[in-house]
C-alpha cells in the first residue's frame, strides 16, 4: 500500500544485554535503552550524557587546530582597534555564524561590521574581488565563516593588500591549506578534535568560546552568553548537520533557548510561523524557521537576515519577519514552477525514471531554488539528481544524492567534463560549460550504473524495532521524546508491528488528506495518525482490510486535557500482503 522496502534493524544479543543494564540503572523503559545502544551509546555514563546533553559535555575549543593563533591575533586587533570583517555565507548556517561573532566582538568593543557575497552574482565562497574591495574599505583583519578552508588564492591576496585572515569553516579540506593565520577547522587536525562534525556556527560559537575564556580569565567564560544558543541551534539544524556529539548538545539546549527567546527578530519570525506558544522542535526549525531566512539568500536580500537577528527593534524585526515570510511564498512559487518543468523533463519507462543519475539543465531557472528542486526530484524519483542552471555558455548546477550513491566521488569521477565542483556525499554544486552538459551526463550515469543496484532506487524506511502494541504506553512515549532533538544520525524512531487490527479509519483535514486510524493489538488499542496517507482510506475500504503491518513513531498527544501515545504511521501493507 505505501511502495518502499522496510529494512528492520538487528538486536543483538551483545545490544540487548547492554541495554538491560542501562534500563535498570537508569530507571527507563527497556525499549528506549535498546534505541539508545543502537545510536551507540555504549554504557550507563554514555546513555546520562546523551539523556542530559548539557553544556558541560562541551570540548575544550582550544583543541581545535590554530585557535590559540586565532585568539591571540584577535585580541590584538581588538586592543588596538583595528577594522575587522567577518565573512560569512548566505545560507541560515552562515547566517547565524556572522550573528554569533559580531555579537561577541561588538561586545568586546572591537570595530566589526560583515561581508555576505551575492549568491547569483559572486557565488558560495570567498572570491577575489570581494577581498579587493575589502582590502580597500581599511579592513585589517578579515574573519571566514562557513567558508574558506580551500580559499588559498584568496587569502594569498588578502596578505598582499595588508590583510590578515583567519578562517572558521566545517568543509572538507582539498589539498595544501590556506596561508592564513589561523585556519579553524575541525576536520583539519588529523584526528586531534574528537567532533568532526560541527556546523559553521559551531566552530565560530568555538572560537568566541576561546576568545572569551582567554579574556576572562575564569572558569564561567567557559561558554559564551546563552542567549546566543538559540542561533547556534539554527544554524546547526538548518545546515542538516548530524545531531549526535556537540551538535546535539547545541540543538537541544538551543531549542530550548529558541523556546524562550529573547532575540527580537527570531521571536518575530517566529510569530510570524505562526508558532508562538507551541514548542519548538528540530523539524519546526528545518522546515519552518529556516526556509524563511534561506528564502532571502535565494532570492532576495540576505542582509536583511542579519538586520533581523541583530535589531533591538521589535518594530523592524516584525517589519523584516513579514517581508522574509512573502519572499518564502515567492521562493516556493519559483520552486514550484521549475520543479514541474523538471519533472516533466525526466525520461521514463513504466513509471520510472531511466536513468540511474537525473541531470537536468534549463535556460532561467533561478541559481537560488535549484538545490530545494534537486532534493524534491530526490524524493520522487529516488534518484541522485543534479539540476542546472544555463546562463550564456556556462551553467550552475546544485546535486542531492540517495544514501547508496556518494555523489561527492561521483563528481570526482567525472571531473574532466566540469569547470568546478564541491560539496559531500550528499550535496554538490558544480559549474559546467553548456557543450559539455551531455558529456558530463553520460559519465555521470556511468558513476552511477556500476555503484548502484536496482534496489538502491527503491525507497527504503529503517524500522529500528519490531514491537507489539501492548509494549506502548506513556512511560515509552515519554521516553522516546528525552531522545530528542531528532535529525541526521539521531533519527526519529521507527518502530514495526504486525498483525495489528484495524477497528476504525476515515480521512481528516482537508479533502481527508489524512487518515485516522484506531488500531488494536493484545487487548490494547492506540489511536494512529497519518499524515498525507488518507488517499488509503478507500483502498481499505474496497479492499476490507482488517489486518495491518505497519511502521510508525510515537508521540505523546495532549488532547482536551487527556495525555496519551499516539502513533504517527510513515507506512502500512495489509498482513496478507507480506513476502
Amino acid at each position: 500500500m505505501t511502495h518502499c522496502i522496510w529494512k528492520l534493524s538487528e538486536t543483538s544479543e551483545e545490544v540487548r544485554s547492554k541495554s538491560r543494564v542501562i534500563s535498570d540503572t537508569l530507571g527507563i523503559p527497556l525499549l528506549v535503552a535498546d534505541l539508545m545502544v543502537q545510536r551507540g551509546v555504549r554504557n550507563t555514563d554514555d546513555a546520562e550524557a546523551f539523556l542530559r546533553a548539557d553544556l558541560s559535555g562541551l570540548e575544550d575549543p582550544f583543541l581545535l587546530p590554530d585557535m590559540e593563533k586565532a585568539v591571540s591575533r584577535l585580541i590584538q586587533a581588538i586592543e588596538d582597534g583595528e577594522k575587522i570583517r567577518v565573512y560569512g555565507d548566505y545560507d541560515v548556517d552562515g547566517i547565524t555564524s556572522i550573528c554569533v561573532v559580531m555579537d561577541v566582538l561588538n561586545s568586546l568593543g572591537a570595530e566589526v561590521d560583515y561581508y555576505i557575497p551575492d549568491r547569483v552574482d559572486e557565488g558560495y565562497g570567498v572570491n577575489p574581488e570581494a577581498v579587493a574591495g575589502i582590502a580597500e574599505d581599511g579592513v585589517s583583519l578579515l574573519i571566514t565563516v562557513d567558508c574558506g578552508v580551500t580559499a588559498s588564492s584568496e587569502v594569498e591576496l588578502a596578505h598582499s593588500l595588508g590583510m590578515d585572515v583567519i578562517i572558521t569553516d566545517h568543509h572538507e579540506p582539498h589539498g595544501e591549506l590556506p596561508g592564513a593565520v589561523a585556519v579553524i577547522n575541525p576536520k583539519c587536525d588529523s584526528g586531534q578534535y574528537p567532533f568532526r562534525d560541527l556546523a559553521g556556527v559551531g566552530v565560530a560559537y568555538k572560537l568566541v568560546q576561546a576568545l572569551l575564556m582567554a579574556i576572562k580569565g575564569t572558569p564561567d567564560a567557559v561558554n559564551p552568553p546563552g542567549r546566543l544558543l538559540d542561533l547556534v541551534a539554527l544554524g546547526t539544524i538548518a545546515d542538516v548537520c548530524p545531531l549526535t556529539g556537540e551538535n546535539r548538545i547545541y540543538a537541544k539546549q538551543g531549542l530550548a533557548q529558541m523556546n524562550r527567546t529573547e532575540n527580537l527578530g527570531l521571536k518575530a519570525l517566529i510569530d510570524v510561523c505562526g508558532l508562538t506558544g507551541r514548542k519548538i522542535s528540530a523539524g519546526t526549525v528545518g522546515f519552518v524557521v529556516a526556509p524563511r531566512l534561506n528564502a532571502a539568500g535565494r532570492i532576495g536580500d540576505v542582509s536583511l537576515c542579519i538586520e533581523l537577528l541583530t535589531t533591538a527593534s521589535p518594530k523592524r524585526a516584525m517589519e523584516i519577519a513579514q517581508f522574509l515570510n512573502q519572499v518564502n511564498v515567492q521562493r516556493q512559487t519559483l520552486e514550484q514552477q521549475i520543479f514541474d518543468e523538471a519533472s516533466s523533463m525526466v525520461e521514463t519507462y513504466d513509471g520510472e525514471a531511466v536513468d540511474s543519475v537525473l541531470v537536468l539543465a534549463n535556460e532561467g531557472w533561478h541559481p537560488g531554488v535549484i538545490g530545494i528542486v534537486a532534493s524534491r526530484l530526490v524524493e520522487q524519483f529516488n534518484r541522485p539528481t543534479i539540476v542546472i542552471s544555463l546562463d550564456g555558455d556556462e551553467g550552475r548546477g546544485s546535486g542531492r544524492s540517495i544514501p547508496e550513491f556518494d555523489l561527492y566521488k561521483g563528481l570526482t569521477e567525472c571531473r574532466g567534463t566540469l569547470l568546478r565542483f564541491g560539496g559531500h556525499k550528499h550535496a554538490a554544486g558544480i559549474a559546467i560549460s553548456r557543450d559539455m552538459i551531455d558529456v558530463f551526463r553520460h559519465e555521470i550515469n556511468e558513476a552511477g550504473r556500476s555503484a548502484l543496484r536496482e534496489d538502491d532506487f527503491v525507497p527504503k524506511i529503517l524500522c529500528h524495532q519490531e514491537v507489539t502494541l501492548d509494549a506502548i504506553d506513556l512511560e515509552v512515549a515519554k521516553g522516546i521524546a528525552m531522545l530528542a532533538p531528532f535529525g541526521v544520525a539521531n533519527p526519529t524512531p521507527l518502530l514495526l508491528s504486525t498483525e495489528v487490527g484495524l477497528l476504525e479509519y476515515r480521512g481528516v483535514g482537508a479533502s481527508g488528506r489524512h487518515l485516522k486510524l484506531k488500531l488494536f493489538q493484545n487487548g490494547v488499542v492506540h489511536d494512529g495518525i497519518g499524515f498525507g496517507l488518507g488517499h488509503l482510506a478507500s483502498e481499505l475500504y474496497s479492499r476490507r482490510i482488517r489486518e495491518i503491518d505497519l511502521v510508525y513513531s510515537i508521540e505523546v498527544n495532549e488532547w482536551n486535557g487527556t495525555i496519551q501515545p499516539q502513533l504517527n504511521v510513515k507506512g502500512m501493507r495489509a498482513t496478507e500482503s507480506r513476502a
